[in-house]
């Protein structure tokens, strides 16, 4: 009886192993071990630095009320203004000023960073307020596609190390062991894992302009805010950023979002840049201020979008004459002039 069970049954049972053999030794072969938990290296500030004078963690001093031949641009928005993980110079809102102030080395425009991290639109209204009462002469608002989050509280800011629902899948105890040294295990888990993030990450984003739950007051705070501009007779722009957390190609799930964000702009007369475009098809890492763990634009993601913004309020003709650049280069490769620049092609 044993025997006629051992004849049955140990074939399949040794197939089996030797497949699942066979898969793990493919997997380890072919499969790169990824650490989930970021590159493995930083290259973030040793340390931040703040004028001991400066009202916030955001910007260097200005003065309220604001000088009278001072041209003052209010940058609000929120973690993407503000800029975690950054020095605030290096921030979007003052490669913007350091550009407006070439002609003129004595500050004589300002670009106030009054971003705030979490703040949603309805928290960027007496933002707004604040920024027109300290003398603002353009407001440029900055819109993340988090924006129609209702937060029943004011938030000041975000949590260090904080739990993220779309990040990297965390396995502990005797799971985690297990996935770590039977790799074909921790493959079929991460990759079931991020599928579903990528699925509700997508899903997130879509509910937020699609929901009238959110979508109404986003609508109704958004009106607000450029009422309290109008009402000041101060111009108002707004300056669309993508989202870092997927590829920027053409398989973006974001741009319906974009163009409907864009439309309600338009509909308010209020003139709208969205600069997705200029980081289409850039990989993530080069955008990410820390790969894999926090998807806040970085210090280059900022610098490129200071240049598209210094470019487009120049088409809009919303700077004062001495804030305009009048030397631009397309090369930087030695102490003289170098090759002009050319912006149909660099626009391409």
């Amino acid at each position: 009886m044993l025997t006629k069970l051992v004849r049955i049954f140990l074939p399949p049972v040794v197939g089996l192993a030797l497949s699942v053999g066979l898969l793990e030794m493919t997997v380890r072969l072919f499969v790169p071990v990824k650490k989930e938990q970021g590159p493995g290296w930083s290259d973030r500030p040793l340390f931040y630095f703040r004028s001991p004078n400066a009202p916030a963690m955001q910007d260097y001093p200005y003065l309220v009320p604001k000088p009278a031949q001072t041209f003052r641009v209010a940058a609000v928005g929120d973690s993407f203004t503000f800029a975690p993980y950054m020095q605030f110079t290096d921030t979007y809102a003052k490669k913007l000023e350091a550009m407006l102030n070439l002609r003129d080395g004595n500050r004589a425009t300002e670009v106030v960073n009054y971003g705030v991290p979490a703040y949603s639109t309805s928290h960027e209204i007496n933002v707004v307020e604040k920024a027109l009462n300290e003398g603002a002469d353009l407001i440029l608002l900055q819109i993340t596609l988090n924006d129609p989050e209702i937060k029943r509280h004011t938030p000041s800011g975000i949590r260090e190390n904080m739990d993220d629902r779309f990040g990297a899948l965390q396995l502990s105890g005797f799971l985690g062991k297990l996935a770590t040294h039977w790799r074909t295990l921790g493959f079929i888990l991460t990759r079931l894992h991020n599928t579903q993030t990528h699925q509700a990450y997508v899903e997130y984003f879509n509910d937020l302009f699609g929901n009238p739950r959110t979508w109404k007051p986003f609508v109704e705070s958004m009106t607000s805010l450029v009422n309290k501009a109008r009402n000041s007779q101060k111009p108002i722009v707004a300056v669309l950023f993508p989202l870092f957390g997927l590829p920027m190609d053409d398989r973006y799930p974001f741009y319906p979002i974009h163009a409907k964000v864009t439309d309600l702009l338009r509909s308010l007369n209020v003139p709208a840049l969205d600069i997705s475009a200029i980081y289409k098809d850039v990989p993530l890492e080069r955008m990410q201020v820390i790969p894999g763990v926090d998807r806040h634009p970085n210090e280059i993601a900022h610098r490129m979008a200071a240049e598209r913004i210094y470019l487009w309020l120049e088409e809009q003709k919303l700077l004062p004459e001495r804030a305009l650049i009048t030397e631009k280069f397309a090369t930087r490769l030695g102490t003289n002039k170098q090759r002009a620049w050319n912006s149909a092609e660099s626009m391409e």
